[in-house]
């Protein structure tokens, strides 16, 4: 059972690659207008992008160590690194599950890594989401969606750390959808434990996006910066599309032409920034390979 599990593991780091590239050429993220970068600001925004990926690595070995779940950091990082392309496979749920595999290998219950790689990944989006609401709150031509961004933290919010709105929302879903919802209960005293790694990594992230973004536009404001947390914890929240593939450009777009963008510099960058992103993913995955090459590492 156990080399079965280990092979189907094999095989969905390759689909999870396939189904990368699928997705660019589909949606041609391999062609866009050409853009002049400043490279200096260019490099700068990939390197606090490969920074940013390397603390949200660690983001995951610390909720397992705030759980007394005790492994070592490099092999959080490999884990969570090495199934990092999942996320582009239908359905997202690859990508919690994978990396929790990995450390279920390690004589831990799948079923609570499989939670606790659920809690990380919420608590996520609800610090992206916290960070991005001051900037969306700023721009008046902005009052329809300040209200969906809004009422989404108090929803997330309420739902994972009240319990009886917790047990509703679960029990309505299922009598609805006749389908079990299985969203975790967050702990806030923990939770709060975990927060530092995630809003360290989000802080890094927002800052490469705009050196990203001023390496395309130096005059750019640096709110515009924003526009990168808020359209990606929307696309993750896109469960249907992989890797929020569409869901999070377009986003992005309806936040950058609001701060004085034009649309079609807006669309270029939403789209450049797709392929940037990806390479802070590449990064992680080959830094998983990499310390995958120490066998110390799995003892």
């Amino acid at each position: 059972m156990k080399t079965m599990f280990k092979t189907i593991y094999k095989i969905l780091i390759y689909v999870s690659i396939v189904f990368l590239v699928v997705y660019l050429y589909r949606f041609d993220y391999l062609c866009f207008n050409i853009i002049e970068f400043n490279y200096t600001y260019l490099v700068l925004s990939v390197f606090l992008l490969c920074l940013g990926f390397f603390v949200s690595m660690l983001s995951w070995w610390n909720i397992l160590r705030v759980y007394n779940i005790n492994i070592k950091a490099l092999f959080a990082v490999y884990s969570h690194g090495i199934s990092i392309f999942a996320k582009y496979i239908p359905g997202k749920i690859w990508v919690i599950l994978g990396r929790a595999y990995k450390v279920s290998s390690k004589s831990v219950s799948f079923k609570l890594i499989s939670v606790l790689s659920l809690k990380e990944q919420l608590l996520y989006i609800l610090l992206g989401l916290l960070i991005s609401f001051p900037s969306v709150f700023i721009y008046s031509n902005f009052s329809y969606y300040t209200i969906v961004v809004f009422v989404s933290i108090l929803a997330l919010s309420v739902l994972l750390f009240s319990k009886v709105f917790h047990k509703f929302v679960i029990n309505i879903f299922q009598r609805v959808f006749k389908k079990k919802l299985n969203v975790p209960l967050l702990e806030f005293n923990k939770s709060l434990k975990v927060s530092g790694f995630i809003l360290i990594y989000w802080g890094l992230w927002i800052f490469a996006f705009y050196f990203f973004v001023k390496s395309v536009m130096p005059d750019v404001a640096f709110i515009s910066a924003f526009a990168f947390p808020i359209s990606v914890c929307y696309g993750v929240l896109a469960i249907i599309m992989p890797g929020g593939i569409g869901v999070r450009e377009g986003i992005m777009v309806l936040f950058l032409t609001s701060t004085g963008i034009n649309v079609e510099t807006a669309v270029t960058i939403s789209v450049a920034s797709r392929l940037w992103f990806i390479s802070g993913e590449i990064f992680s995955f080959v830094l998983a390979l990499i310390i995958k090459l120490n066998k110390k590492l799995f003892i």
